[in-house]
């Protein structure tokens, strides 16, 4: 099974101007209402694949039941987070003309008591499983995220990082699956990064931005495939699509090639639509994609 956790999801509410004017009065000319975070987009990227899936996180106050609608829209995914006291928070995106402002509110209290409730639904994840952890973790619970990654690696789950580069640098002592690579977190060049992950043992290690070239380093290669910049309509939750594709190329027993070229696929889908990545979309840029060897 695969598991997708995103500590701190959103209700994202979307406002479409005419032109934003700044300490006036404003009237919008379209809403929005979606449920946002990352984890949440690799469940969906996953649920248009076909591939059953179970989202973990924490929701809590007004906003939980609201966003738990957009959620059983999708067949393939199962809803398992945890209730919290505090509310799921809510991010305003502006969008004016070609500009989009974002106002992201800073998330909930987790209580230990919550936590460890979250801990429990772990019990059920076994060896061979994938647990995703996507998007930022809320300083008050890092660490205790760490020791799960850690408990879970033990247990030989394969875990997928995209997240936070201190959680990241805290985990590199265990056994990991795969790490998600942003510009945000990069600390050096992409390529010395990948390579020392790979050395301190992850598995593979993914790279992909919209204006630039993505990378999968492994430990007998490194692929390289330069992104399509053109036609690019939406990126938000490309990154996401391109993990949720690689996990897809790997349920399949490909090879890293092919599993690279569904990742880069699925990346791309997302950036040329106006929602998440779909399997028509997908399949139809598969053979599109070239993939190079360094």
């Amino acid at each position: 099974m695969i598991y997708t956790c995103t500590t701190n999801p959103s209700l994202d509410y979307f406002i479409s101007l005419p032109e934003l004017h700044l300490g006036l009065d404003n009237r919008s000319d379209l809403e929005i209402f979606e449920a946002g975070g990352k984890g949440v987009n690799v469940s969906i990227v996953l649920n248009n694949f076909h591939i059953p899936n179970v989202a973990l996180g924490f929701l809590g106050g007004f906003t939980k039941d609201y966003y738990l609608n957009f959620i059983t829209d999708y067949p393939y995914i199962q809803p398992l987070f945890t209730t919290i006291k505090d509310n799921t928070r809510i991010n305003v995106k502006i969008m004016d003309k070609d500009v989009q402002t974002d106002i992201n509110a800073k998330g909930p209290h987790i209580s230990d008591e919550e936590f460890n409730k979250f801990r429990q639904r772990l019990n059920n994840v076994y060896a061979g499983d994938f647990f995703v952890l996507s998007g930022n973790v809320e300083d008050e619970i890092k660490d205790k995220i760490v020791d799960v990654i850690h408990e879970l690696s033990k247990e030989n789950v394969r875990i997928i990082l995209d997240t936070d580069r201190d959680i990241l640098d805290k985990c590199l002592d265990t056994k990991i699956f795969a790490v998600k690579l942003n510009d945000h977190n990069i600390l050096d060049d992409i390529l010395k990064e990948g390579r020392e992950m790979v050395e301190k043992g992850v598995d593979y290690v993914l790279y992909s931005a919209p204006d630039k070239n993505a990378y999968m380093f492994g430990k007998d290669e490194i692929l390289t495939s330069e992104n399509n910049k053109d036609s690019l309509i939406n990126v938000t939750g490309s990154s996401d699509s391109l993990l949720a594709g690689f996990i897809y190329g790997v349920m399949r027993a490909a090879d890293t090639i092919e599993s690279f070229k569904y990742a880069n696929a699925a990346a791309l889908a997302t950036s040329m639509s106006n929602d998440l990545a779909s399997k028509e979309k997908i399949e139809e840029l598969f053979d599109k994609i070239e993939v190079k060897k360094l």
